[in-house]
């Protein structure tokens, strides 16, 4: 399996976006932040809307800690109305970086929504990307999650630590890239 060695040798590159209400943020803002927790969002994916609960957890857990929280929707179909109106209705508080260009979602490797990054503000590394924990599975979902990889994650980087976790495959609804193309999806070659 590739993805554990690309993701210990993932630096993520700084960035800028507005959010569903038209504030400008950028990845590395120069704050106190040691983590940047970054959750991809998508509107109307029953699997985002249901890792809200997860996600306030993750971060009344880390209620005065040096990390910060943020959400990307990286999906064309969504915009900046949109978005705002989902996370009026689904009480998300935190900005949504609306990466209509999908730039960011590419250079980051976005497939699915409801995945959290889970980024080391001082190295800029990527110490985890998957689910916030394992609660969510397809077609069903648990009263109670066994691994709590992003506060596991969080709290590693926090001490210095390397995750034991580097990466789980994300569980939520599919991005569409057309733009992506075959660039990396390698596929078979038939030549006839």
């Amino acid at each position: 399996m590739l993805l554990a060695a690309t993701v210990s040798a993932m630096s993520v590159g700084n960035f800028a976006l507005t959010d569903q209400s038209g504030a400008n943020h950028e990845l590395f803002d120069g704050g106190d932040s040691k983590v940047v927790v970054l959750v991809v969002q998508g509107n109307g994916c029953p699997v985002v809307r249901n890792a809200l609960i997860d996600l306030n957890a993750v971060r009344e857990r880390f209620r005065g800690a040096p990390v910060r929280f943020l959400m990307i929707n990286s999906n064309l179909q969504d915009n900046e109305d949109s978005i705002r109106a989902e996370a009026q209705e689904w009480g998300i508080d935190l900005p949504v970086l609306v990466d209509a260009t999908q730039e960011v979602g590419q250079a980051l490797g976005f497939t699915r929504t409801a995945e959290a990054l889970v980024i080391d503000t001082r190295s800029r590394a990527l110490a985890y990307r998957g689910p916030i924990n394992d609660r969510l599975v397809y077609e069903r979902q648990r009263s109670e999650a066994d691994n709590h990889y992003v506060i596991d994650a969080v709290e590693a980087v926090l001490a210095g630590e390397t995750p034991a976790v580097r990466s789980v495959a994300p569980v939520g609804c599919l991005i569409n890239f057309p733009e992506r193309g075959d660039r990396s999806t390698p596929r078979e070659t038939h030549h006839h």
